[in-house]
């Protein structure tokens, strides 16, 4: 396990820079907005939804720019090293997770600035609908939409890890075509996969263990919705994040495996 936090450390001290430089304009871009829109509820939904975006894909893109770099720019350190691949793909995952996190936490913080600093939401508590119970819902929902980002961004980073083992492992077969492999990896992951979730093998596989999500605090808010979906519920399929989580430690796995025994220097 020392082994592993040593590649960890690693992983911070070449990612450190970019992600503070990265955190410092969104924080600064986050302070413009709200000098320049003081006071108008309306900037709430807008750039805290692109945000959530941005850090949806960010493990996804670190993945492939990290992985991609070294195997190309410095493939010896990474087949000399004693540990396996494994541990250097999940020690990247980690510090992409963790930036991912730090802007999300960025997110939230510009959110409930916006809650209790602007008059207009104030103004609400006379007809019920106060800052504090607005703080609520979105606390219950951005628990939800962190939890629902770390696995859709971890699914995702694992694919782009594939396609970039992908394009460097075939470059002694498909020479300066290798970027071939990397499309046909993004073709199954986008097309082949929405394919797969339609079929009805996958629906009868998946929809078991069914649960629904409901937001307690959203008849505080909203109390004609609280019982309208998909507010009143959202239904989940534990089949479905069963599937999801051996996808993604599958393709993983693959990845290490391509590492390991197929990717040559």
């Amino acid at each position: 396990m020392r082994g592993w936090f040593i590649l960890l450390k690693k992983e911070y001290r070449m990612a450190r820079t970019s992600a503070f430089v990265l955190l410092a304009m969104l924080i600064i871009a986050g302070l413009w907005v709200l000098y320049l829109n003081r006071g108008n509820m309306g900037i709430i939904l807008a750039p805290a939804s692109l945000l959530i975006i941005f850090g949806l894909f960010y493990p996804a893109l670190f993945m492939l720019k990290s992985v991609y770099s070294e195997l190309k720019n410095t493939p010896h350190l990474w087949l000399h090293c004693p540990q396996p691949a494994w541990m250097l793909l999940s020690a990247k995952l980690v510090m992409a997770v963790g930036v991912m996190l730090a802007i999300l936490a960025v997110d939230a913080v510009f959110v409930y600035t916006i809650i209790f600093s602007t008059p207009e939401i104030n103004a609400m508590g006379k007809i019920g609908i106060s800052a504090g119970n607005l703080a609520l819902f979105v606390t219950e929902v951005g628990v939800y939409v962190t939890i629902a980002t770390i696995g859709v961004s971890i699914y995702m980073a694992a694919w782009s890890s594939l396609m970039a083992v992908a394009t460097v492992g075939s470059r002694h077969v498909l020479g300066r075509f290798n970027w071939l492999a990397g499309l046909g990896v993004f073709l199954i992951a986008t097309w082949g996969m929405g394919k797969l979730h339609s079929s009805w093998l996958y629906k009868t596989l998946t929809k078991w263990g069914g649960f629904k999500i409901k937001l307690l605090s959203l008849n505080k808010v909203l109390p004609a919705a609280a019982n309208d979906n998909p507010f009143g519920g959202l239904e989940l399929y534990a089949g479905e994040i069963f599937a999801i989580l051996i996808a993604t430690v599958s393709i993983f796995a693959l990845s290490s495996w391509l590492i390991d025994n197929k990717v040559e220097v």
